[in-house]
């Protein structure tokens, strides 16, 4: 088989890309979006607090770090794994990223479901221990399946179409992956809270148990399991030693990757632009509550129409990546992101009913869902190219090095996150009578996301687009 007709990627493997998608978001942002107002929910409305919202960042920070510390580390594992079948590896599961997704993947299932069973029903430090422990081991485990998978995504499809189009099949299942971890979730936590149910139908006070939650966790491992699975056993590794030879001096690697000039601006752009979005992100249940006066169910509502915009945004992005530079893309899209997020503080404050106000939330994460869809396609085409360049310049593929600098960079992003969104709870206030700290969280997370925008206009222009001359 020639080497171009190698390196192309099947429909069957874009789609297992895309399922694995799904897996990544169920498995990261189900943490990342319901973990602190499970831990943590809004004062004054009887739900359970199991850590007080001074403290709920330790579990997530703190995870966080141990487990950017693990991506570089794992991510050189991986680089340097040989394709020759071990003891740990199965006869079906050979090559240098599958083993390590196929195990990992069985280790998050575990402390997916663990997380949501504190072991006290109140206020206590032994949660704030166990959430941080559980925390720690899903992030590892995590890291071993999330590195090797991002590593298999150039090495498949290694010319720009390539990449845009696999790019497109990640962005769908990241935005179908994210509204399944943000938006339905809802839903399910009430309709699988029984207590609250029973309280509801005997026409009380609302009773708020952890019931949905631990069942909504159960259900998303299980399915979040058989989407790495299915990636495991349907996608083909292109090991090719001439192309990708493993390194012999893992740290000098890691600290080229970290002096690319191209690649330095890269993590400064996403990283601000990631620490900006996701904080706003991560109030949703308490603004739903506080801002627009409704439940868990509400963020369904702002969720859905961002789904849709984000889908279309993804899929039209390769026809605009074909004509216009990835640059300007990627300053458009952090441009439309940037100037929605302050929106959220205008919202909340607004004098009108709860109906209006909700409709204006659907607005503005429809218009969200515009460039955050951009965004899901780019990144895997900006990391290809970084990628080339580095092996242009030392004759080596680095992969996983750069894609575990890249996901460390995304995971110390959406642990600073939980840190903006929290603190300001903290000192502002987080209760339905003094919802402040809550609304801020949107200006302080534009002022982040603009950082990265201002930056991104330095970002030069790898593969600039050659327009076909005119006919005469």
């Amino acid at each position: 088989m020639a080497p171009n007709e190698q390196r192309q990627f099947t429909g069957i493997e874009g789609f297992a890309f895309l399922l694995a998608m799904i897996g990544t978001q169920l498995s990261s942002e189900l943490f990342a979006q319901w973990g602190t107002y499970f831990y943590s929910p809004t004062l004054g409305t009887g739900r359970t607090v199991y850590v007080a919202i001074g403290l709920v960042t330790i579990i997530f920070l703190t995870g966080r770090i141990f487990d950017g510390v693990t991506d570089p580390l794992v991510g050189m594992w991986s680089d340097k794994t040989g394709p020759r079948r071990t003891r740990w590896r199965l006869a079906l599961i050979q090559g240098r990223r599958r083993p390590f997704i196929f195990w990992g993947s069985i280790g998050m299932t575990l402390t997916s479901i663990l997380f949501w069973f504190p072991p006290v029903g109140h206020e206590s430090t032994i949660n704030l221990v166990y959430g941080t422990a559980v925390m720690c081991a899903h992030w590892f485990f995590f890291t071993v399946c999330n590195i090797p998978l991002l590593a298999l995504a150039p090495e498949i499809a290694l010319s720009k179409k390539e990449r845009l189009r696999l790019g497109a099949w990640i962005a769908v299942g990241m935005t179908i992956g994210l509204a399944l971890a943000i938006a339905v979730p809802g839903q399910l936590i009430r309709i699988l809270d029984t207590a609250r149910i029973a309280a509801a139908t005997a026409g009380g006070e609302p009773v708020y148990s952890a019931m949905g939650y631990q069942r909504v966790a159960i259900i998303y491992a299980l399915c979040s399991l058989g989407c790495f699975q299915f990636l495991v056993f349907t996608v083909r590794e292109r090991f090719m030693p001439e192309v990708h030879s493993p390194t012999t001096a893992p740290f000098r690697d890691f600290g080229r990757a970290l002096n690319n000039p191209v690649f330095r601006r890269y993590i400064v752009i996403f990283g601000f632009f990631y620490m900006g979005y996701l904080a706003v992100q991560r109030i949703l249940p308490y603004w739903a509550e506080a801002g627009l006066g409704g439940d868990e169910g509400t963020v369904t509502l702002l969720a859905a129409p961002f789904m849709v915009s984000c889908l279309l945004a993804a899929l039209v992005t390769p026809f605009f990546a074909a004509r216009i530079n990835l640059k300007w893309l990627v300053v458009t899209a952090l441009a439309i992101v940037t100037c929605a997020l302050p929106f959220v503080h205008i919202v909340g404050v607004l004098p009108y009913s709860t109906d209006v106000r909700v409709k204006l939330g659907v607005v503005l994460f429809t218009i969200v869902g515009i460039g955050q869809g951009l965004i899901y396609v780019l990144q895997t085409p900006l990391i290809g190219e970084i990628i080339d360049l580095d092996e242009r310049q030392s004759g080596h593929r680095r992969e996983a090095i750069f894609n575990s600098v890249h996901t460390f960079m995304v995971k110390l992003a959406q642990a600073l996150s939980i840190g903006v969104a929290t603190g300001s709870m903290h000192f502002f206030g987080n209760s339905a009578a003094q919802p402040t700290g809550i609304f801020l969280v949107g200006p302080f997370g534009g002022a982040l996301a603009l950082i990265g925008l201002i930056t991104a206009f330095t970002y030069p222009t790898l593969n600039p687009v050659r327009r076909k001359p005119a006919h005469r």
